[in-house]
C-alpha cells in the first residue's frame, strides 16, 4: 500500500475515531439531563424563620427548584386530623418521607408540617382549607388542578384522584429554624 493512501486511512480512522467520541459525549450529557432530580445534584441547606409564622399560618419557599409548604399547624388543624378509615394510606407506607417520621402527623412535631406543595398525582400547587371547611369536609389542602384532598398531615383521602401521600423532604428542626436539606 503506498505511503499515501496509508496516511489517508489513518487520518479517516482518526476522524471516525473523534465523531463517535463526540457523540458518546453528547449522549451522556443528554442522559445525565433527563435522570438527575430536579434542581440538580447540589442539595444546598435553605433555613426558614419559624417565629414569622403564627399558628394556622403558612410560608411557601422554593428549595432546589421545587416548592416546599412550611405549615403552622393550629389546634383545630391538629383536631381535624381524620380517622383511619377515611385516608387511603393512614400508615404511610407507600409514600416519600424520611424514615424517621413515623407519627400520624407525619412531622418531628405535631405543630409543623413541611411538604413538597404539589399534588402527587399531576403535581398541582395546593391550597389550604381551613377547618371546618364543610359539614362534608373538615378540611385540610386541595390541589387546584383536580381537587384532590389531603388531610392536614398530607395524607390522601380515600376515592381522590391521588394515590400517594404528599412528599416530605429531608429536614431539621432547630430551635425557631428549620433547615431544609439536611436530615
Amino acid at each position: 500500500m503506498p505511503q499515501d493512501s496509508l496516511s489517508r486511512l489513518r487520518l479517516r480512522v482518526t476522524l471516525k475515531l473523534m465523531a463517535l467520541g463526540a457523540l458518546l459525549l453528547f449522549l451522556l450529557v443528554i442522559l445525565r439531563a433527563l435522570f438527575s432530580p430536579p434542581g440538580g445534584d447540589v442539595r444546598l441547606p435553605l433555613e426558614v424563620d419559624l417565629r414569622a409564622i403564627e399558628p394556622g399560618e403558612h410560608q411557601r419557599v422554593t428549595w432546589n427548584g421545587r416548592r416546599v409548604l412550611v405549615l403552622h399547624r393550629d389546634a383545630a388543624m391538629l383536631d381535624a386530623l381524620p380517622d383511619a378509615e377515611e385516608l387511603y394510606d393512614p400508615n404511610s407506607r407507600f409514600d416519600r418521607r424520611p424514615r424517621a417520621i413515623t407519627a400520624p402527623h407525619r412531622g418531628w412535631v405535631p405543630q409543623w408540617l413541611v411538604i413538597y406543595a404539589e399534588s402527587t398525582d399531576l403535581g398541582c400547587d395546593l391550597d389550604i382549607v381551613p377547618p371546618p371547611a364543610s359539614d362534608a369536609w373538615v378540611g385540610g389542602l386541595r390541589d387546584r388542578c383536580r381537587g384532590g384532598r389531603y388531610d392536614f398531615a398530607g395524607r390522601v383521602y380515600k376515592g381522590q384522584p391521588a394515590m400517594r401521600n404528599l412528599e416530605i423532604p429531608s429536614y431539621r428542626l432547630e430551635g425557631d429554624r428549620l433547615i431544609l436539606g439536611v436530615d
